[in-house]
């Protein structure tokens, strides 16, 4: 027993070798398979990036080439250069935040600084609504103009649509002391888009007004306010209808449902207390549009508003009708502007002439007519040079005495991309304005303003 027991472990141990050896030999197997595997797909791969090479150098090599007269290749000029930065930078501006609910958000805006000084003689409760044309006499700086907003992308609906969404504010509510401003609503809306149609609600310009003139030094009050310019944010919801004849020209039908801001205008002291603040108002416009190419191209758009206002239990029919138009006849030169005639505009926010008393106590609307035009001269991808001017006349007899009825503003202004989201400013404004008395008062509005685009 004792000599076969060395003998049955020699056994053993020669099976434990054999069985170790197996699994050895599987697992090297195993290994030496994804080792081909691996260097297959490595070969396969050097391929594809040697015949990508020689597809990009044979595009490179049919290219034309800039030359200059003396045979050298032409250097980018600086608009070139800064062109394609602005691209790069338009590039980035897409990334987008998630929010909670996993849809991306953007966020956009500008952080304007402006420097500024009156200089005149205008009538100060006429000027004291009307941004920093605060007062005659008066200079400062201010960031209040700052804007932040977002952009927000939706859902897909049925029949190909989008929901989106924007929202826009300011720091010009509160007061105009620095530590004691506070973010200001200007417009907002959520808008569910198809090809040829669109329906949002929000609150947004007045339909009959979409333009304004461009300008970094009237933002908190959208320039020409009160001169032809009917700029009040309100309520609303909307309805579009785009119809296209061919790819370069169609038309489009809005109609919108709102609300008026009746408390905007100049209510006598015997009504005070009994104005409807908010009243509905229903807005339409169609636009005629034709794209000649990329750059040039024209925009015009018949309007009309209506609503009524309820004050000293009277009612006061509000009828305006519109015309405006944008004009691209070159790529260094491009018009636009918006007219109007009616009675009663103030709640959208004219001068604030809605409506008088009569002797006999009776409510009588305000006549007004005004508008305004900008002609930009693009003269550079850096330099833009913008000249506009607004005007707006109220009549009616029966106004106090005191009332400004007429309103002539011009202004020119110079904007500079000193980087591609950085930009200087610099404008001068005229405002003349004349009281129902016949008081005349002059204004000269000077700024300088720095922005920075986000």
């Amino acid at each position: 027993m004792r000599h076969r027991l060395p003998f049955v472990l020699l056994v053993l141990a020669m099976k434990v070798c054999a069985q170790e050896n197996t699994d050895n030999s599987a697992t090297m197997k195993q290994i030496l398979e994804r080792l081909d595997t691996l260097e297959k797909e490595n070969k396969q791969l050097v391929q594809d990036v040697q015949s990508l090479r020689q597809e990009l150098a044979a595009s490179h090599s049919t290219a034309p080439t800039a030359v200059s007269a003396n045979g050298q290749p032409n250097q980018p000029s600086v608009d070139e250069r800064l062109s394609v930065q602005e691209r790069r930078t338009a590039e980035q501006a897409q990334t987008k935040v998630e929010a909670a609910h996993k849809f991306p958000i953007q966020l956009n805006g500008m952080l304007l600084f402006n420097a500024f000084a009156n200089i005149g003689n205008s009538t100060a409760e006429y000027s004291d609504n009307y941004s920093l044309l605060t007062g005659p006499n008066r200079a400062g700086a201010t960031v209040q103009q700052t804007l932040l907003g977002l952009n927000f992308e939706g859902p897909h609906l049925p029949g190909d649509g989008r929901v989106n969404g924007f929202l826009t504010m300011d720091f010009y509510g509160g007061s105009a002391d620095p530590a004691y401003t506070r973010l200001r609503l200007r417009r907002a809306g959520i808008s569910f888009d198809w090809k040829n149609r669109s329906f949002s609600i929000g609150q947004d310009k007045p339909l009959i007004s979409p333009y304004a003139p461009d300008s970094l030094a009237e933002v908190g009050v959208p320039p020409l306010a009160g001169a032809g310019n009917l700029w009040l944010w309100v309520p609303q919801a909307r309805y579009e209808e785009r119809l296209h004849i061919g790819t370069d020209t169609g038309f489009t039908g809005q109609l919108s449902l709102m609300q008026t801001e009746e408390s905007y205008a100049t209510i006598p002291t015997p009504l005070a207390n009994t104005l409807e603040e908010a009243r509905p108002a229903v807005e339409g416009r169609f636009a005629f549009w034709h794209n000649f190419d990329d750059t040039r191209r024209f925009e015009f758009a018949p309007g009309f508003h209506v609503s009524t206002t309820h004050v000293g239990g009277m009612s006061v029919g509000s009828h305006i009708g519109s015309f405006d138009w944008l004009v691209v006849p070159a790529s260094h030169v491009q018009f636009s502007g918006t007219v109007f005639k009616g009675q009663n505009v103030a709640s959208l926010g004219a001068l604030g002439n809605g409506f008088a008393i009569t002797p006999g106590g009776a409510v009588r609307p305000v006549k007004s007519a005004g508008g305004w035009a900008q002609v930009a001269f693009p003269i550079t991808n850096r330099l833009t040079l913008n000249i506009f001017s607004g005007l707006e006349n109220d009549n009616n007899s029966f106004l106090a005495a005191s009332s400004v009825v007429h309103n002539w503003t011009y202004a020119s202004n110079v904007m500079y991309h000193i980087g591609p989201n950085v930009v200087i400013g610099m404008e001068a404004l005229q405002m003349r304005t004349r009281s129902l008395l016949g008081i005349r008062g002059i204004q000269n509005h000077y700024d300088l303003a720095l922005g920075y685009l986000f």
